[in-house]
């Protein structure tokens, strides 16, 4: 691995562990070997924003648009500066460990609002809300989404029966959120059963060596954005859902 290569893996490690000012002197080194690198340009300015530098990074992404006018990332992030939207962390990758049977990373349906997506931060804890056909995820007694109909009805039994479970926040795009759900505790009625059957589990790795964690995933895709429905079932509204209801964290 060259030496260009080699300070782009670390860098992007740097994020991904949340050390911010390596990360900046990580990319500032790839610059020194290529002025024109606009990802380095791109992964400083991230630094800076989840270092409450804003006019900082904003110089960096302006330096990325300077070489690349139609460089996605570093117009999409001068846009969340002007609109003063809150900065969404990189992934910590040790929050985030695949274990089969006993995790599972989720896409949300019946989500939530621009005014409650843009406020979500990756690696945020939520709560778990068990409603008539779904599982609610909250935020803060906020709602963002739901679980799949079909992985509703299977935690609820599971849950009414002992088991608990942490939920955490692990992307939102465009189009997408997605919460990653771990098995804390199984109980003795369950101890034969997994959560999260292994044959059916995507083992999505942020390991390291995952060559598909690049600059789209650390630096884009964790943006929240709009999507609009919220979970409506008939039985019980989610304003009307009280604490008791709520369960992991």
């Amino acid at each position: 691995m060259n030496n260009r290569a080699s300070l782009r893996q670390q860098a992007i490690k740097n994020a991904k562990d949340g050390l911010w000012e390596t990360a900046i002197e990580t990319n500032q080194a790839m610059l020194e070997i290529d002025p024109k690198d606009t990802g380095a340009y791109n992964r400083i300015g991230v630094a800076y924003l989840q270092l409450g530098k804003p006019r900082l990074a904003t110089q960096q992404f302006k330096q990325a648009l300077e070489l690349d006018k139609n460089n996605k990332i570093a117009k999409k992030q001068l846009e969340r500066i002007k609109n003063k939207q809150s900065v969404t962390p990189a992934f910590v990758s040790q929050h985030f460990i695949e274990e089969p049977g006993k995790t599972k990373t989720v896409e949300l349906t019946r989500l939530a609002g621009k005014s409650t997506l843009n406020k979500v931060i990756v690696g945020k804890n939520c709560e778990l809300a068990i409603k008539n056909r779904y599982i609610s995820v909250m935020i803060d007694d906020t709602y963002v989404g739901a679980l799949p109909e079909d992985l509703s009805f299977r935690l609820t039994k599971l849950i009414n029966s002992g088991n608990t479970y942490s939920c955490a926040i692990r992307s939102c795009c465009s189009k997408t959120c997605e919460v990653y759900l771990r098995e804390e505790t199984r109980s003795k009625a369950n101890a034969h059963t997994h959560s999260f059957p292994p044959s059916k589990i995507a083992l999505n790795s942020l390991n390291d060596s995952d060559a598909d964690f690049d600059d789209e995933l650390s630096l884009e895709e964790n943006i929240p954005v709009e999507i609009v429905e919220t979970d409506t079932d008939t039985e019980r509204h989610i304003d009307e859902l009280s604490t008791s209801d709520v369960v992991g964290n």
